[in-house]
């Protein structure tokens, strides 16, 4: 059986150059990889089972300004290569061993030359795979050892297989770009917060980059695809009335120039980023707080994301020395151990598909046709009738699942890990209102606890900024809530406590109108975290029944003793 796969393997190895002759950055790629399929060897020890290569493109352009003024302006490009190299059986191999060093657990990747020279290219490859190799060995080793001294039974093997896809795009003509519309429009947007006094710092960043991604396997599966990524990052610091320094960003991503709203828009949204900013600073001083939460917007969003998405991903954690050292520094999906049971409220559900690009209008940045391990992707049903059903999965099996699902997604310094695309949330309708019924709600189901406000949450920090022991971030714009006349004050800084998964089920209504919201999903390494663009279509508002806040632990800071010149005028 082993030799059929192999010559199988190698037939389509063969066949590969045809479908990609006019690329010599994918024929350097699979001329050396075959080499290295039946000729890599060392001594007598175990020579490759399994060989990919991934090299990723990238032209970007960097733009940022301060206050009217121009900061950075950059622009270049650059060549990577990540090589998965395994040695011993899909049933055991040198996959999934952290060892002592967390720092040190990512693929081996290297920069190559920028220009498109086979040998060159070739050249690079041969170099990065023999080190990827040596390592491979001595991992396999130290795993083996691993496993006697740990003495697991419980293991489920390291590769699947999949089916050979194959994937071939042509590039389209890059859309017509002016570098120096977008200078003055990312000067014009940040001078808009010399309107805002209170407003210590502030920063408005614009990225665009465009991608070729390149992927060969010795399993047959291949692709070249294009994606282009275009984000626009607004970020400000106030200090409250205490002296309290509160920071926020906010960050806007689209898959193309086109998808990027008209300037005003974009004006019209950084001006409201810039008010709620400085509503910060005269801000309430928070109190212990159990009760109802209405989560709107970015926050809704965030909620699931944190709460559900993020915990449906990462399946398997590598083994490590220092196991218990391991929650510090790679994530792992919590929720991945329920599955069957309730995860969300009874009337919602949950459908991941990579495939859809837009939802009503808009486009969705998680739209992908095949995955870094070469699996195309299908609609995967998450969540039927509040239970979980499925989670993400790549080609490392699983106790519940031993096959991918196609979710095997990673920046080219991480392994690619099971991470979301784009995932829809439904609600059956009766459980749906507008926003003014939410509220309503909101403030009755206070008042019938015998409390005098409700609280409101518009955003949460990003899932990058808490610890590795809390679920959820902190909330960055609150609102205290009266529950006579549903009056709002804005809370000073404060953060949850004892968030667990129930959360999610205590979900009591939902919107009646639904938003997208398009981000960068953080990857689980610490030490090398990659991100990838994800989008959900999710519920504009979230009535959740009850969740405790405190105040922060987070000490005040002396005010400037001087005001901001500008100001001082």
């Amino acid at each position: 059986m082993k030799k059929h796969l192999f010559t199988f393997a190698l037939a389509l190895l063969s066949a590969l150059p045809a479908a990609a002759a006019d690329d010599a950055v994918l024929k350097a790629m699979t001329d050396e990889m075959r080499r290295t399929v039946q000729r890599l060897r060392m001594d007598n020890l175990a020579k490759p089972y399994f060989v990919s290569y991934y090299v990723e493109d990238s032209t970007e352009t960097s733009i940022s300004a301060v206050f009217g003024a121009l900061r950075d302006d950059n622009s270049g490009i650059s060549r990577n290569a990540r090589v998965d190299l395994r040695v011993g059986t899909p049933g055991f191999d040198n996959s999934g061993y952290a060892g002592q060093d967390f720092r040190g657990y990512e693929p081996g990747s290297a920069m190559l030359n920028e220009e498109d020279g086979y040998d060159a290219i070739r050249f690079s490859l041969w170099s990065l795979t023999d080190d990827v190799y040596k390592r491979a060995l001595e991992n396999y080793s130290q795993k083996k050892a691993y496993q006697a001294k740990k003495n697991i039974t419980e293991h489920y093997g390291d590769l699947a297989e999949a089916e050979s896809a194959s994937l071939f795009e042509d590039r389209k003509t890059p859309e017509p770009f002016d570098a120096e519309e977008w200078r003055g429009r990312i000067k014009n947007l940040s001078g808009l917060f010399r309107k805002y006094p209170k407003v210590q710092n502030s920063q408005v960043g614009f990225n665009r980059t465009l991608r070729t991604a390149r992927f060969v396997s010795s399993g047959g599966a291949s692709y070249r695809r294009w994606w282009d990524g275009v984000s626009l990052n607004v970020r400000a610091t106030v200090q409250d009335r205490t002296g309290l320094k509160i920071g926020d960003e906010k960050d806007f991503s689209w898959p193309s120039l086109a998808a990027v709203p008209p300037y005003e828009k974009l004006a019209a949204q950084v001006e409201e980023f810039a008010r709620n900013m400085s509503s910060l600073v005269e801000n309430v001083t928070p109190e212990v707080y159990l009760g109802p939460v209405l989560f709107e917007d970015q926050a809704a969003a965030e909620f699931l994301n944190q709460l559900f998405v993020a915990n449906v991903s990462f399946p398997r954690t590598p083994w490590a020395e220092r196991d218990d050292y391991t929650r510090y520094y790679i994530a792992s999906g919590g929720l991945t151990k329920k599955l069957g049971m309730r995860v969300l409220p009874a009337f919602m559900g949950a459908i991941d598909d990579p495939l859809r690009t837009e939802y009503n209008g808009e486009a969705l940045t998680g739209s992908y046709p095949i995955d870094n391990e070469g699996v195309r992707p299908a609609p995967l049903e998450l969540v039927r009738g509040g239970k979980l059903v499925n989670f993400y999965t790549g080609r490392a099996p699983v106790k519940e699942f031993r096959s991918s699902n196609g979710h095997a997604r990673g920046a080219v310094n991480e392994f690619p890990e099971p991470r979301p695309g784009s995932v829809f949330f439904s609600a059956q309708p009766a459980r749906r209102a507008p926003y003014a019924e939410l509220k309503k709600k909101l403030l009755q189901a206070a008042s019938e606890n015998g409390l005098e406000y409700a609280v409101i949450v518009r955003r949460l920090d990003p899932e990058t900024s808490k610890d590795y022991s809390e679920l959820l971030s902190e909330p960055v714009l609150a609102y205290k809530v009266n529950v006579k006349d549903g009056s709002e004050l804005v809370l000073g800084a404060a953060k949850w406590a004892g968030v667990t998964f129930r959360a999610l089920r205590d979900i009591l209504l939902v919107s009646s109108t639904d938003q997208v919201y398009n981000y960068y999903q953080p990857g689980p390494f610490y030490y090398n975290r990659g991100y990838v663009p994800a989008s959900l279509v999710a519920p504009s508002a979230l009535l959740v029944q009850e969740m405790e806040l405190k105040p922060t632990d987070t000490k005040p800071d002396r005010k400037p003793y001087l005001p901001h010149p500008y100001f001082a005028k």
